[in-house]
């Protein structure tokens, strides 16, 4: 009995296994311009793509990349995609990969849907004074989490008067920006995140503590 049980058993787990690795395919809709998605491990952003996928659904966003597109910024772009499951993905990556097989459609044309709607603001404290200028701009922490730990800020804040002495609390967004001197680039190489003072909401005349030495 129990070998009859295993035999009618054993399509239906390799059928299961079938499923979570067959391939499929999708109708996406590429926005002409990118947002940003968050990094998994650590603090950032990187640009990504905003996508429809289906005529009908809401535009969201997608870190990519698309094996064999090339984006190309002012253009709104329509493919057919094969999505392919990731067996053993890494920690910070994506657990599946995209191809396109087929482009559908391109037109030139302004975006759809406001690449802000995707960025987040982000609220930081900013220590009184910078980290080493070669691999940093700031001392910060992310205010996101109960107990912050004190972290190097890559990225000069655009509309930030960062005073030595001073310690500040933020709130900040990510903006994916478009550098058409690099528009031979590879799409990715030819966008970057910059972050954006959103509203300064303490500015302290102190030194900080426990910052790195």
């Amino acid at each position: 009995m129990k070998k009859w049980l295993l035999l009618l058993m054993t399509p239906l787990v390799l059928g299961a296994c079938d499923k979570d690795n067959t391939s499929r395919t999708e109708i996406w809709t590429i926005a002409p311009e990118k947002g940003v998605a968050g990094i998994t491990m650590g603090f950032g952003y990187i640009p990504a793509y905003i996508v429809q996928k289906g005529a009908n659904a809401s535009w969201e966003i997608v870190p990519g990349p698309i094996e064999g597109f090339s984006f190309e910024e002012g253009w709104q772009t329509t493919l057919r995609v094969r999505i392919d499951r990731i067996a053993n993905p890494p920690a910070d990556g994506s657990s599946e990969r995209y191809t396109m097989e087929e482009q559908l459609a391109r037109t030139e044309t302004t975006s759809p849907v406001d690449p802000l709607t995707f960025s987040p603001e982000l609220e930081i404290r900013v220590a009184s004074r910078r980290a080493d200028a070669q691999i940093a701009a700031y001392w910060i922490q992310d205010l996101r989490y109960d107990t912050p730990q004190w972290q190097a800020f890559p990225s000069e804040i655009e509309g930030f008067d960062f005073k030595p002495g001073h310690e500040y609390r933020l709130r900040i967004q990510p903006v994916a920006v478009y550098d058409e001197a690099k528009s031979d680039w590879i799409d990715n190489d030819s966008w970057s995140v910059k972050y954006r003072l959103r509203e300064l909401l303490s500015d302290e005349v102190k030194e900080s503590e426990g910052l790195p030495e």
